[in-house]
């Protein structure tokens, strides 16, 4: 059974969105680094049935974890 993870965000005013779904936690984390870029406030993953995969702190620090080139980032 394939699990979808959804990518959580706030913006400054605090307001969460539902701001994308991936089929793997790699393509979450990318998401959510995206989204880290972009201005979110902060970001975290959930499962399809709604349970919390990762908070927010946990995002940021796996993101710290990978390499650069990893991060979508040009070199």
């Amino acid at each position: 059974m394939s699990k979808i993870y959804f990518v959580h965000a706030t913006t400054g005013g605090g307001v969460p969105t539902v701001k994308a779904s991936r089929a793997t936690i790699d393509d979450a984390l990318k998401e959510a680094q995206f989204e880290l870029s972009g201005g979110a406030a902060s970001v975290w993953i959930v499962d399809g049935e709604g349970r919390l995969i990762l908070p927010a702190d946990q995002v940021k620090a796996r993101l710290e974890q990978l390499p650069t080139g990893s991060r979508g980032f040009a070199d």
